[in-house]
């Protein structure tokens, strides 16, 4: 039973991967990086992050290296985006 569960798990999370890497490119298609280079650099970080996460969950890893890549550009994004989320006054 816990290995039927470990990998459902592995490919629901692999599937995901593959679905923020792709949301991600989609958006680096829209942002120009001359215009928001910022932008540019935190979809790239959740592009190669999601991207590594789904190899190595293919792989069966346990530990994901690519995570700090991934959130890394999360926390990018949210700092580009501060002003949508808090309406900073400027």
């Amino acid at each position: 039973m816990n290995s039927i569960l470990v990998s459902t798990l592995g490919v629901i999370d692999a599937a995901l991967c593959i679905v923020v890497a792709l949301a991600a490119c989609d958006y680096l298609r829209r942002v120009r990086p001359i215009d928001q280079p910022l932008l540019s650099i935190a979809f790239y970080l959740v592009a190669i992050g999601a991207f590594g996460s789904f190899v190595t969950a293919m792989q069966g890893q346990w530990v994901n290296p690519f995570g700090v890549m991934l959130h890394g550009g999360v926390v990018a994004y949210a700092w580009v985006r501060r002003g949508h989320v808090f309406d900073v006054k400027g």
